[in-house]
């Protein structure tokens, strides 16, 4: 599944999941971008990335919740490597997140979720968009969360509050172009290696023990899903909620 020549940009990608699908794009032969909020680890995942071959790569630090960072953004990648074929994102968890249920939660800590959630991804699909329709080529993948889907215990109702609502705008968006060729939808994780450490061991073990396979999930998994969507063998998938869990049942 050959993405030569396509241009991706891939936010949140300085590290975890967002890196390794950063690496399987450019793998596939993409020139990627990788985006994050922190300039020193975009550089360091671009860095790493040029040194594999493939796809060129190269860092754009901004916040995503800032809709003219990323028109800037955008338009220099524009300038640089030509326009936006490819856009994942992933960038999804606030550097303030912490375990805590919604009863215990402040109106204020509502805001960070939405902001990057929702309107983080909608700024940069908003920007992109139009690009992709003229051009009548386009992937849109948004990576989301089990949570979006099933209730759980753990304290992450504001992140699958704002997880399903962006799945919502995927749907929507995915039907309003879907004769021009562009794509969108939504890839749901369900617990990944990169996260266990920031998950409580009376948390983490019944969610293990519920995972049929088993394990916990790999970014190069989610990488690959993504290489499939962004591919032209993806293009009569759009307007859906694809969950990578490992079996897990998620409720839709």
């Amino acid at each position: 599944m050959s993405l030569e020549g396509r241009v991706a940009l891939i936010t949140g990608a300085g590290r975890g999941i967002g890196a390794g699908i950063a690496r399987s794009l450019a793998v596939a032969g993409a020139h990627v971008v990788v985006n994050d909020l922190h300039a020193e680890r975009a550089e360091a995942t671009a860095e790493a990335i040029d040194g594999m071959g493939g796809g060129k790569a190269v860092a754009r630090a901004f916040d995503v919740t800032d809709h003219s960072a990323v028109v800037a953004a955008v338009a220099a990648t524009e300038a640089e490597l030509g326009p936006v074929d490819l856009l994942v994102n992933n960038a999804g968890i606030p550097e303030t997140m912490a375990a805590q249920k919604f009863i215990d939660s402040s109106p204020e800590s509502w805001t960070p979720y939405l902001q990057l959630n929702l309107v983080g991804s909608m700024n940069c699909i908003h920007t992109v968009l139009p690009g992709m329709v003229e051009r009548k080529v386009g992937r849109i993948v948004q990576i989301s969360s089990g949570a979006s889907s099933i209730g759980q215990r753990a304290g992450v109702s504001l992140y699958g509050a704002s997880k399903a609502g962006i799945e919502g705008l995927i749907r929507h968006v995915a039907a309003e172009v879907a004769t021009t060729g562009v794509t969108a939808n939504a890839l749901a994780l369900g617990l990944m290696e990169n996260t266990a450490d920031k998950v409580d061991r009376a948390v983490l073990d019944p969610i293990l023990r519920s995972i049929p396979v088993g394990r916990l999930g790999r970014a190069d998994e989610v990488g690959a899903a993504v290489v499939w969507l962004c591919s032209d063998l993806g293009g009569y998938v759009t307007g859906q909620v694809i969950h990578l869990s490992g079996g897990g049942v998620y409720g839709r």
